[in-house]
């Protein structure tokens, strides 16, 4: 059933525009990770959110524009993953330990962007690639040069930072990319959290041996 785009707004996101917004994001985030973004229509994200059609062009200029805020939104939380594991690290073990778990946590809590980057991957990342990464590239290859430099016998070139942060972050992505036929072919439900748990602690001794020992 289409919404009707004439109907007024409610007092309360009149009222609360952040609510209004918080509303289309959450309610355009499930659509997007289920249809993706061309086979999601405004009207259903109307319907799924309670929310006035016109609110999606007020706040966002069209569909694309609350699907790259979507985009932009969740990469912002990677990179305050970044940011925490440098903060909290003295060592490159320290920091492979945070990177990985962090990382693994965010995709866990965020099943929709583990659905989306599928989407994306399909594209081409049609919608990533007309984001501005440039500070979130620095700020993951300077956490890694930083514990590269305060580690003996390692080098803080670009492509050792690359080689630790795309271990990590593979090692965590593979197995929420691919868990649900994974578990079919293994004939194991890797979703279970005691699994989960086991395999985090796994990826994380993984990465360590390869960087640190």
């Amino acid at each position: 059933m289409s919404v009707d785009i004439q109907r007024e707004p409610s007092l309360t996101t009149k009222r609360d525009p952040e609510l209004t917004r918080r509303r289309l994001m959450e309610a355009a985030t499930k659509l997007f990770a289920e249809k993706g973004r061309d086979g999601t229509s405004v009207d259903e994200i109307c319907q799924a959110s309670g929310v006035n059609c016109r609110m999606i062009y007020h706040y966002f200029g069209s569909k694309d524009g609350l699907y790259m805020a979507m985009l932009e939104r969740v990469y912002g939380g990677i990179h305050e993953i970044a940011v925490e594991a440098d903060a909290r690290s003295k060592s490159l073990s320290d920091f492979i330990e945070a990177l990985t778990e962090r990382y693994f946590r965010f995709l866990q809590a965020n099943p929709e962007f583990v659905a989306v980057l599928r989407w994306e991957n399909a594209s081409g990342a049609e919608g990533i690639r007309q984001l501005d990464l440039d500070d979130f590239r620095s700020k993951y290859f300077g956490a890694a040069s930083r514990v590269l430099d305060r580690q003996d016998g390692q080098s803080s070139t670009t492509e050792n930072s690359l080689l630790i942060i795309l271990t990590c972050c593979s090692l965590c992505g593979h197995y929420f990319s691919n868990q649900a036929s994974l578990s079919y072919v293994l004939g194991v439900e890797l979703a279970d959290p005691e699994f989960a748990e086991r395999w985090l602690a796994h990826i994380k001794r993984v990465a360590l041996a390869m960087f640190c020992d």
